[in-house]
C-alpha cells in the first residue's frame, strides 16, 4: 500500500470536512493508500503539521481540505522531495481543476494511490509561496469579503463578493514592472497566476500553466461600475483578456506598487494587512504534486 501523510482540516467545507472524517479513512484504505490523518486545529497549524511529517520522512503528505488547506501545506513542501497531495473537502477546488484531480473524493484518492507525481512552478510572494493565485486590488477585496460570509461559499460566495465590489470598489492607481515592459495607470485589479483559474472557476489566465516556467500577468484597467457589469461575465470565461482596457503580460518577476494600501490573497488566503508595495517572483518546478 501507498503509505501518506494526510492532514485534514477539520474546519473546512463550513465545519462539514471534520464530520468526513471516517468517511475519508475508508476511501483511501479502500484505494490502497496507508493513511496516518493529523488534524489542524488553527490557521496555519497545516505548515506546522507538513513540517512535521517531512522532518519524519513522509514520500507524500496530501491535504485534505479546499484551497486554504492545500495551499498551507504545500508551504512546508516546496524545495523538498516531499510531494503534494490533494483531496478534496472543502468549498474551494481551484487548484484540484488547475491539477487536474478528480472533485470527488474516491476519485482524487485513486490518483494518491497510483503515486504519479509530477514537478511544477510556484510563486514566491515575500516568502510565502502562492501555488496557484496571487490576486492585489479588487480581487484582494472580494477574497476578505468571502473570507466574512457565513453562509454563502464555494462558487455561489465568490460570485456574491464579485458583484457586490463591482458595485462599490474604488479603482486605485499603480505602477506595474515585469520583465521587459512596465504599466502606469488605473487599475481594478492586477493578477499574477501559475494556473488558469481563481475565485472558484474564473477563467483568469486560460494560456497559464503550473509547469511553463513563466507567470501570467492580468491588469484590469478601470471601468464605469455599470460597464462592470458587462466586464465581470467575461472573467468567468476568460474573454475579458480580449478588452481594450485589459492587459495580458507574462514575467518570471512582476513589482507592484499602488498609491494606497490594498488587499492581497494568494489562493484565495488573505495576506494579515493590505500592501502598497509587493513584488511576485516564479520559483520554477519548486513543488512535487501527486496529480
Amino acid at each position: 500500500m501507498v503509505q501518506v501523510q494526510v492532514v485534514l482540516n477539520p474546519a473546512a467545507d463550513r465545519g462539514r470536512a471534520g464530520e468526513r472524517r471516517e468517511e475519508l479513512r475508508g476511501v483511501l484504505a479502500q484505494a490502497g493508500v496507508d493513511a496516518k490523518i493529523s488534524l489542524s486545529e488553527r490557521p496555519g497549524h497545516a505548515v506546522e503539521l507538513a513540517w512535521d511529517a517531512v522532518r519524519a520522512g513522509a514520500k507524500v503528505v496530501a491535504a485534505a481540505g479546499g484551497d486554504g488547506t492545500i495551499h498551507e501545506v504545500a508551504q512546508a513542501l516546496v524545495g523538498t522531495e516531499a510531494a503534494l497531495g490533494v483531496l478534496p473537502m472543502g468549498s474551494g477546488n481551484d487548484y484540484i481543476r488547475v491539477l487536474g484531480v478528480p472533485k470527488d473524493l474516491s476519485g482524487a484518492a485513486a490518483v494518491l494511490a497510483r503515486g504519479k507525481a509530477r514537478t511544477v512552478d510556484v510563486a514566491d510572494v515575500n516568502g510565502q509561496f502562492s501555488l496557484n493565485s496571487f490576486g492585489m486590488g479588487v480581487e484582494g477585496q472580494i477574497a476578505a469579503d468571502y473570507k466574512r460570509m457565513r453562509f454563502l461559499k464555494g462558487e455561489i460566495g465568490y460570485l456574491y463578493a464579485t458583484i457586490l465590489e463591482v458595485v462599490r470598489f474604488r479603482a486605485f492607481r499603480a505602477e506595474v514592472e515585469g520583465d521587459g515592459w512596465a504599466f502606469a495607470g488605473k487599475l481594478l485589479s492586477v493578477s499574477v497566476m501559475n494556473g488558469p483559474y481563481a475565485g472558484g472557476g474564473y477563467h483568469l489566465a486560460p494560456q497559464a500553466h503550473v509547469d511553463d516556467g513563466v507567470l501570467d500577468v492580468g491588469l484590469i484597467g478601470n471601468y464605469p461600475r455599470l460597464v462592470r457589469f458587462v466586464v465581470l461575465p467575461k472573467t468567468r470565461d476568460g474573454t475579458y483578456l480580449n478588452l481594450a482596457r485589459v492587459h495580458a503580460k507574462k514575467a518570471e518577476r512582476v513589482k507592484i506598487r499602488s498609491d494606497r494600501p490594498l488587499p492581497v490573497h494568494m489562493d484565495g488566503e488573505l495576506l494579515p494587512e493590505p500592501v502598497q508595495e509587493i513584488e511576485v517572483s516564479l520559483r520554477p518546478q519548486a513543488l512535487h504534486v501527486v496529480a
